[in-house]
Order: structure tokens, then sequence, then C-alpha cells
């Protein structure tokens, strides 16, 4: 009887530990984080052991450490940090060996182990100082520099691991954890690699709740990986990821994370997200977060009753712009123009680079293509950040026009535009110049678009424009009756004397009846040398010919300056006075 149960105590262990496995991970290499997953099938306290350490590596550290994430909740339930941080690493050549028993709850948890470099340490009040690691320096420095540098490597890399075990303890797929969660958010983009852009739009038949879950890259004054949510139809901005709305996300001092609950009103709504040319889930260039595989955005019903409010997408006709200019490059000029058939608001999105206060290096500014009177224009103390470097501009507003034509502009210097940043790009980069929406779906077909050449100006009578250098343009125009005319015309002066100018000759008497004086001009915009005239002049019946003549400098498409705000108008034009 006795042998009989010690026979079965026996079998029981047996059985016990065909249910309790042990989940490791090794042979990391630097720059690396692998992930494994493990259940836990009831209340249980687990053993969490290995070796982890830190090493300096030329001017960097490489730490090796690990942690354990809550599958469900994705908190942190327990990090290798919190034990290493009192440990003296002189006496242990910056090695550090654990064992930790630590009680867990019944569920599905991730454990991570990596191998990553840093130059300084983590958390807030955390510094380089508090790794010195002498002694191991000189072992490092003395093996690191011979050729032994990457066997000595491979064989402390061997030696560094993480491994979990316990009764009820088992593995399971990463990948299926992952999946799992992800099926619960009706809109997600994670594991984002760098260079990224995502953009997706969901509806909402009802106000709902919605826990937005982030992680993304960033400092007190810029922010890198991030996401925002716009209405589809107005594109105001319901929600945006900034320093001050999140958390430290674990790692490295720029991992940030944002875990909020926010209510929308039923409508249509687009999330956008963004990564920037390093430090993501493709590669890390510091301290990976605490969730890399979190890395971007996921979306949550905050209740079942919630996830019954979402829809497909209903993309609102205003979404599609009406006008647009973007993209542009370096040492660019564009042009659009677009048509009203009735007095209406238009949503007009412009990106630029500022030079000062309100000096603007890329920018746009609307005319009114019959009088050309400059009617908006990007100024820089009207503009906001835009993301990226600081010069980036965003102007967004709903401007109200008058029915009629006009012509949207937007040009760049020689520097940071679309496809040739010289410093970090603004978030919605493909928008880089001018954008026009509608602001309401049934007035989107009352704009209609025209090629700038193409466009006859209302009442013209002639017109001698966009001239180059040295050039002397005439045009014969006769009136049938005495007429008032409007005389527009920009050119180059400055010191009180005309460069490019224009004036007007009856071929009846051969009097010069009008000709553009610099004391009767105004600044056209760009250069001061840009100088503008309009004037209302009556000419009696006859025969009259219209002249322009440029020197040889800063003349159309070929301006040693700023441009004025309407280049293609560049020259002289003559119209019947309204």
């Amino acid at each position: 009887m006795k042998y009989l149960a010690i026979l079965v105590g026996v079998m029981f262990g047996l059985l016990g530990n065909l249910h309790a496995q042990t989940v490791t991970i090794d042979d990391v290499n630097p720059e690396n984080l692998e992930i494994k997953a493990f259940n836990l099938s009831k209340n249980a306290t687990v053993k969490i052991s290995g070796s982890g350490g830190v090493f300096r590596d030329d001017y960097r550290l490489l730490l090796y450490y690990g942690w354990i994430l809550d599958a469900d909740t994705r908190e942190v339930v327990w990090h290798l940090f919190d034990e290493m941080k009192d440990h003296e690493f002189r006496k242990s050549d910056g090695v550090y060996d654990f064992s930790v028993e630590l009680p867990l709850k019944p569920g599905n948890y991730e454990l991570y182990f990596t191998g990553a470099y840093d130059t300084r340490g983590w958390g807030n009040n955390f510094t380089m100082s508090d790794w010195t690691i002498d002694s191991f320096d000189a072992l490092v420095d003395e093996i690191f520099d011979s050729r032994d540098k990457e066997k000595f490597r491979r064989s402390l890399q061997d030696d560094l691991m993480i491994s979990v075990s316990g009764s009820g303890v088992s593995s399971v797929s990463v990948d299926a954890l992952f999946d799992a969660k992800v099926k619960k958010a009706p809109v997600y983009f994670l594991k984002a690699e760098n260079k990224e852009r995502f953009e997706q739009g969901f509806t909402l038949t009802a106000s709902t709740d919605i826990r937005i879950y982030a992680l993304g890259e960033g400092r007190k004054d810029e922010i890198f990986d991030y996401v925002w949510i716009y209405n589809a139809a107005s594109r105001e901005r319901v929600f945006e990821m900034n320093y001050k709305n999140t958390d430290f996300a674990g790692g490295a001092d720029k991992n940030l994370r944002v875990d909020e609950q926010i209510t929308l009103p039923a409508g249509s709504y687009i999330v956008s997200y963004r990564t920037d040319d390093s430090h993501s889930f493709e590669k890390w260039n510091a301290l990976p977060p605490d969730d890399p595989q979190f890395w971007g955005v996921a979306l949550f019903p905050a209740t079942e009753a919630d996830r019954k409010n979402f829809a497909t997408f209903k993309a609102p006709k205003s979404m599609q712009p009406v006008a647009e200019l973007v993209k542009v490059r370096n040492h660019a000029l564009v042009s659009k123009g677009f048509s009203l058939s009735k007095d209406m608001d238009v949503r007009v999105l412009c990106l630029g680079e500022s030079s000062s206060y309100d000096d603007m290096a890329d920018y746009g500014w609307i005319v009114d293509a019959n009088t050309r009177k400059t009617v908006w224009k990007m100024r820089g103390y009207k503009t906001e950040h835009a993301g990226g470097a600081s010069k980036n501009r965003r102007f967004e507003d709903v401007l109200t026009l008058d029915k009629g034509d006009y012509i949207a502009y937007y040009t760049t210097d020689g520097s940071h535009a679309y496809n040739s940043w010289n410093a970090a790009s603004p978030h919605e980069e493909d928008r880089w110049g001018m954008t026009l929406w509608a602001t309401n779906d049934n007035e989107v077909g009352l704009v209609t678009t025209f090629e700038v050449e193409d466009f006859v100006t209302k009442n013209l009578i002639a017109e001698l424009l966009m001239p180059s250098d040295n050039a002397y343009l005439k045009k014969i125009f006769v009136l049938d009756k005495d007429t008032k005319v409007t005389i527009m015309a920009i050119g180059e002066g400055s010191d009180n004397r005309m460069y490019d100018y224009g004036w007007i000759k009856n071929m009846n008497t051969g009097e010069v009846v009008w000709e553009m004086d610099y004391y009767d001009t105004d600044h056209a915009g760009g250069a001061r040398k840009n100088r503008m005239v309009v004037e209302n002049l009556r000419l009696p019946k006859g025969e009259y010919r219209l002249n322009y003549e440029t020197d040889g400098s800063h003349s159309f498409n070929d301006w040693n300056a700023d441009p004025p705000n309407d280049p293609q108008s560049y020259g002289i034009r003559v119209l019947i006075a309204e």
C-alpha cells in the first residue's frame, strides 16, 4: 500500500509536469528584440530567471533585459529594470544573473527579451552616470579592440537569456494572441515601420465612446511618429497625439503612449498615422517601448454597445478636393484656375515654409482672375506648426468667395520642398502646396477648374504678359468709340525708376497717352522691386499700340528675387472698365 501511494504521487507529479512548460528566449543579437507568449491556466507563482546585463560598446551602452506584458491589458506585469537598478555591475563585469518569483493571475502573457543600444538611461530621472562600469570597460577595451571582438560578443550573447516556468505555464503563439487582440479593434495600424503613412476611414451611426491606444515617438517640442483623427467632412481634428496627452511608453525617453477614451458624435472620420525615417517596429535605434507590437494605433469601442455604432466608411463628397496644387518641388511656381457658379465657402489648406515670423519662403495665394486682385495670401503669423521642423507651417480655414473666376498660385524657393526636405518633413507632406474643398456635399459640383493659360480675362482689349529678359513686346488694338479702359501692369522698379514697364501710344497722333511711372505704383508682392499699377483712363476712338519692355534680369520665370504675387500677370493688359 505504501508503495502504491508513492507510485500515485510520482504519477501525479509527472502529470503536473506535463502541464508545466518553460518558455525561453536566448541567443538575441544586439539591436534585436524577441517575443514569446505563454498562457497561465490558473493562479500561480512563476519563476523568472536568466542573465541580463549592461555593457559599454564604444560610445554607447548595450543593455540586455526582458519584461512580461499582459496580452489583454497591454500593461507591464514585470520588468528586469526593477531588479537591475540597484545592482553593482562593477562586481559582475556587467552581467546580471536573476531569479525571481512572481504571482500571476490566469491569462495570456507576452515575454520580451532584447539587446538594445542607448546613449543614456531611461525614465525621467535616470542618467547614463548610473551605469558607470569602470572595471568592465577595461575588459571590453582589451578584447573589443582585438580581432576577437565578434567572438567575444558571440560568447557573451550566448549567456544572456530569460525563461519563465511554473505550474500551469504553456507556450502559445505570439501571432495568435496579437490577432485575437486586434480583431477587437475596428480600426488599427500596428507594427508600424519607417516612413509609413496610414489613413483609414470609419463611420459612426451614433455618438460613440472610443478607446485610443497608440504608441509613437516624440519629445516636448516635436513629435515624429503619431496619430490624429479628423472629421472627414469638415477636416476638423477631433484628436491629435502630442507630448502633453501622452505617457512614457517604456524604454527610451522618446517612446510615448496614449491610452485615452474620447466621445465622437455620429459622422465619418479619418484616422491618420505616420512615422519618420527611424526608430520603429522595423528597427529601434534606442531602447524599444514596453509594447513594441502596438507601435502604431488601434481604436477600440469602449463597450459592446459602442461597437454596434461602427459602420462601413461613407466618404462625404466634399472630401474630394475641388482644386489642388500639391507635392510641389523646389524652384516651382504652379497655378490652377477655378470658377464658382455662386457665392460660397471654400476650405483652404496651405502648407509652406516660413523664413521669419511673417515671411514665407514657400507659400500660396489666390487672385481674382479678372481683376487680378489678391483675395487671400498665406501669412506666417496666421499659420500654425505643420509638424516636423518648426519652419513647416500650416494654414487651414474657410474663405467666403463671391461668384466668379479665381486663380490659385503656389511658389517655392530653392530648398525644403516635397521630396527634397532639408529638415524634418511636415505631417501631411503629400499636401505640400495648396488644396481647396467645398464645405458641403451639395456644392461640390458648383466648382469647375481651368488652365490659367487658357483663361481669357473678361472685357479684355489687349495684353502683353509673361515677358522674358531683354524683351520689347508690341500689340495693336483699335477702339471703335471713345472708351473708358482699365490698365493693369506689373513690372520692376527701384530708386524711383522703372526697368520693366509698359506704355500706350496713340498711332493716329504719335502721342504716348499712358506710361507706367514708379511714383504711381504699389508693391506687387515678393521682392520690393516688384511694382504694380491699376489705373482707369478714357481713350478716344482710334488705333493704339500697347508696348512692354524689360531689361536683362528679373522677368517671368527667371526671377533673381522673389516673384510678385501674380507672376503670370507680369506685363500689361488693357480692359474695358466696368
